[in-house]
């Protein structure tokens, strides 16, 4: 009797780890127009192929942290950079960080926010002068950390 309860107990205790997860993703953003809007940018979206473990599809996530890393734009002037993330189902942007161009971080400020299939983050360039057509130096990426 006390070995069932024991092994009950370590069950009970194992189902209420979470299991962490990453998505990386990179992607090179356009190039600038000054003359238009002056902006560029690459965005991250989550699909179902991302989850392709048994089970997680399914499973309750939550988002942890995005690391990224921004490329430049090496012939324009004054760029600014952000990050932003948007919900599953939701077009618009729910929150949007200042960050830095050829600069690499983390951030936990999108944390509270709903994580699933069709979330998304984008890195938008912008720039205000320069060469009229810019093109970016390299690539932008994030690592998407998760929990379920």
């Amino acid at each position: 009797m006390k070995i069932i309860i024991a092994i009950a107990l370590v069950l009970v205790s194992v189902s209420g780890f979470a299991v962490e997860k990453s998505l990386t993703k990179s992607l090179k953003p356009g190039r600038i127009i000054v003359a238009k809007d002056g902006s560029a940018m690459a965005q991250f979206s989550v699909l179902s192929r991302d989850f392709s473990a048994p089970g997680l599809l399914v499973a309750k996530k939550t988002l942890t942290s995005v690391e990224w890393r921004t490329t430049h734009y090496p012939d324009n002037l004054n760029e600014e950079v952000e990050i932003c993330y948007t919900e599953p189902g939701r077009i618009d942007h729910v929150l949007c960080e200042d960050i830095s161009p050829n600069a690499s971080g983390t951030t936990d400020k999108f944390n509270n926010f709903k994580f699933d299939m069709h979330a998304r983050v984008t890195i938008r360039h912008s720039v205000k002068g320069g060469r009229n057509s810019g093109a970016p130096a390299g690539m932008d990426s994030v690592v998407i950390n998760y929990s379920y």
